[in-house]
């Protein structure tokens, strides 16, 4: 089965009565539209749980046909655009859910099956927009929609003008000059944007609700929903309730927002969300930097458990990771060599590291299919529920426990710093490579300290004065600790490009230019090591005394 992801880049419109006879398409700057519009009949089935999952993590899984996208569609709408997958029907069967679909938003229902909720009857009436050269790089579709809503029986019907770019990946600056030209032609006939979110919300009812009812937002960059902010964290007096809450609270907030941020990260990272991978790495070692910190506050052998499991998560996502570093930092290595690589050896050495990357993320996409992975996120939604808590933990203010969570992060750091620090200066560690080894265990203790903290702020939960300063002092010296790190995994695999590219005819001397001077980069970075780790261990003693 194959199976097309993309990103959708769109805007919709209302406009009032009879402004379509008065349209002037003419007044379009560097485009065009066609007169002829061509017509579907389509019907659209949504599906959901009893829950409405999906629809809380503004999500859409429905069946199409009629149009030019027949098939079965995952929607996740982001502030970015749209990004969606495709699946053909079933030749068999193409009523039947295929496997591939369920198993794609299997971590956001948690198992729970899958019902309609909605079926909307769509006359779509499309104009294709064309640049000067003729080239497509738009549609404008006219929509009169039937829609019914199956939990209630409650039928609805509106009209609505959207207007899709052609290619997802259309820059930025392009992006708006094609909407700008297009909205000429609309607004000029008392045309506005349309407030409206999606069909399947409008077709719900989600938009009929009165400003502040609707959960149907957008969703915010840092991955949380309407749904991971209410509960324990919400915006509104949630600082005054945070002075109140217990450890208990605490903990369930936090761990709560987390287990939503997996599953919707495990799902941007199935749909090719840029940095998705990324992110849901962060997240598995957010969850473990808090599981880590809080081990005194949790019962029992469930939080080390699943540490263990999350810990081989983040081993399965880290080949991408370095991937993803790999071909974000060429350009700019070979730049500072002032043009003694070829061009064409550059172009060759970034496409192979991009190829790469690109591997590397697929390689992660077909972990997320393995079974086991995805009752390691179920596991981690049943532990964010009902976390093992201690009595002491229950019972201790929230803002002790945000104190002692920071404080164990921060005296890891100290004592991973201290054991380095010690080895160098008795001369046991010589060795360039188990420096850098020693830099990389101090950076993972530095990052846990910001994960912790980031977490405990994003849900409301500030740290003392003493142990804010401890954290910014952490973090302050985290980007240069990864600056030599990075720099260690280029120098890795560009000796690796040089002993594939052996007896192969390629430009082994621009590959031999780049590994040399991220060799002395690394060096230089390990020399300095000892110095920063010595003056990060002297202000977090002194910002813990």
């Amino acid at each position: 089965m194959t199976v097309a992801a993309h990103r959708e880049l769109e805007r919709k419109y209302e406009l009032p009565d009879g402004a379509k006879a008065r349209i002037d398409w003419s007044v379009l700057e560097g485009y065009t539209v066609t007169d002829a519009a061509v017509e579907h009949r389509m019907e659209a089935v949504y599906y959901d749980t009893a829950s409405m999952a999906l629809h809380r993590h503004h999500v859409a899984l429905r069946l199409r046909r009629g149009g030019a996208d027949d098939g079965w569609q995952v929607k996740l709408r982001e502030t970015d655009g749209r990004y969606e997958s495709q699946f053909p029907l079933l030749e068999q069967a193409p009523e039947r859910m295929p496997d591939a679909v369920r198993h794609l938003v299997e971590a956001l229902t948690g198992g729970q099956p899958l019902h309609r909720i909605a079926t909307l009857h769509t006359i779509r009436r499309v104009l294709s927009i064309a640049g000067v050269s003729g080239e497509q790089v738009g549609e404008v579709a006219i929509d009169d929609v039937e829609a019914v809503d199956h939990r209630t029986s409650t039928h609805r019907s509106w009209s609505e003008w959207e207007v899709e770019l052609t290619d997802g990946t259309t820059a930025q600056e392009h992006q708006h000059r094609i909407f700008s030209a297009v909205e000429q032609a609309l607004f000029a006939v008392g045309g506005r944007p349309s407030s409206s979110q999606a069909k399947i919300a409008r077709a719900l009812g989600a938009e009929d609700l009165a400003p502040g009812d609707d959960d149907d937002v957008p969703l915010p960059a840092d991955g949380t929903t309407a749904s991971t902010t209410g509960a324990k964290g919400q915006d509104s007096g949630r600082q005054e309730s945070a002075h109140k809450a217990t450890g208990a609270d605490l903990m369930v907030t936090v761990l709560g927002q987390l287990a939503e941020q997996s599953v919707l990260w495990d799902l941007k990272a199935r749909l090719e969300v840029p940095d998705a991978v990324h992110q849901l790495r962060v997240t598995s070692r957010s969850i473990r930097s808090l599981l880590k910190a809080g081990a005194p506050f949790f019962a029992g052998d469930s939080a080390a458990e699943l540490d263990v499991r999350l810990r081989e998560l983040a081993r399965a996502l880290s080949g991408a990771r370095d991937a993803e570093v790999t071909a974000e930092l060429l350009p700019a290595r070979i730049a500072a060599l002032n043009a003694a690589v070829d061009p064409t050896a550059a172009q060759a050495l970034q496409h192979s590291a991009e190829q790469q990357a690109a591997e590397a993320a697929a390689t992660v996409r077909g972990h997320l299919s393995n079974p086991e992975h995805l009752r390691l996120l179920v596991d981690v939604q049943a532990f964010a529920e009902a976390p093992p808590l201690t009595e002491k933990c229950r019972h201790l203010p929230a803002g002790k426990v945000v104190d002692s969570l920071l404080r164990r992060a921060l005296r890891k750091v100290v004592r991973v710093g201290e054991r380095g620090m010690t080895a160098e200066d008795s001369g046991a560690e010589n060795d360039p490579g188990q420096r850098l080894e020693h830099l990389h265990e101090v950076r993972k203790a530095v990052k846990r300290v910001r994960y912790v903290n980031a977490v405990l702020k994003r849900s409301g939960f500030a740290p003392g004065t003493s142990v804010a300063h401890a954290a910014a002092d952490a973090k302050a010296h985290q980007e240069v600790l990864g600056e030599i790190m990075d720099a260690g995994v280029l120098a890795g695999w560009l000796e690796r490009a040089a002993e594939s590219s052996k007896g192969t005819g390629e430009d082994r001397y621009a590959v031999g230019l780049l590994h040399g001077a991220e060799l002395a980069a690394v060096r230089t970075g390990v020399e300095d090591g000892h110095e920063i780790v010595a003056e990060l261990v002297t202000q977090l003693r002194h910002d813990l005394t």
